[in-house]
């Protein structure tokens, strides 16, 4: 009986487990989709401010350098948001690798116990 009280109690923190991993990919998702829109809606006004700008450079009213002066926040932007994704992607690649193993050894284990249960007592 105790045995099966405590397998109730491991099923049980492993579907709690499971639920809190199922609500950070849910963040996770949120966040991701909300930085995308804000990524479009700021290269929307700066596309804006460029194509403004273009039109006064065929005028001949500001020089064509004045362009670059403002795609510099936007390409710092990008280059940060880019940074991000790779770190974050690197952690998940060395937490893959981490729960990879620690998966094989629970089955390891797994196999280990079934070797014992199915083997008979010899006491």
């Amino acid at each position: 009986m105790k045995t099966t009280s405590q397998q109730n109690d491991v099923w049980t923190k492993i579907e709690k487990e499971k639920s809190v991993d199922r609500l950070i990919r849910r963040i996770s998702k949120i966040a991701w989709t909300l930085t995308g829109l804000a990524l479009l809606a700021y290269s929307g006004m700066v596309l804006a401010e460029v194509i403004r700008t273009l039109r006064h450079v065929a005028a001949g009213l500001v020089s064509s350098s004045h362009i670059g002066t403002l795609l510099l926040p936007f390409l710092a932007v990008i280059g940060s948001i880019s940074l991000l994704i790779a770190i974050l992607a690197t952690v998940g690649v060395f937490l893959r690798l981490r729960t990879a193993s620690l998966t094989e050894i629970q089955l390891r284990l797994a196999a280990l116990e079934e070797m014992f249960m199915t083997q008979p007592d010899s006491a």
